[in-house]
């Protein structure tokens, strides 16, 4: 989901002039918080199908060099 998606969900728009987030309101300060968390569990779930592909790999390589 890329942040223009997740910005048009939850109905933050970015300040075009000053190129900014509008935090004059706790909701919008909270969305924010929220799409950053988003993206943070994102990567933290790319980096393990990352790690699991290469141990998946290692291991199929392991059980072919047995054979």
């Amino acid at each position: 989901m890329q942040e223009h998606e997740l910005n048009t969900i939850m109905d933050v728009v970015s300040d075009p002039i000053k190129n900014v987030y509008d935090i004059s309101s706790r909701k919008n300060v909270e969305e924010i918080q929220r799409i950053i968390r988003i993206f943070k569990i994102n990567e933290e779930q790319n980096m393990k199908t990352k790690l699991f592909a290469i141990k998946n790999l290692a291991t199929f390589k392991l059980v072919l060099s047995n054979n």
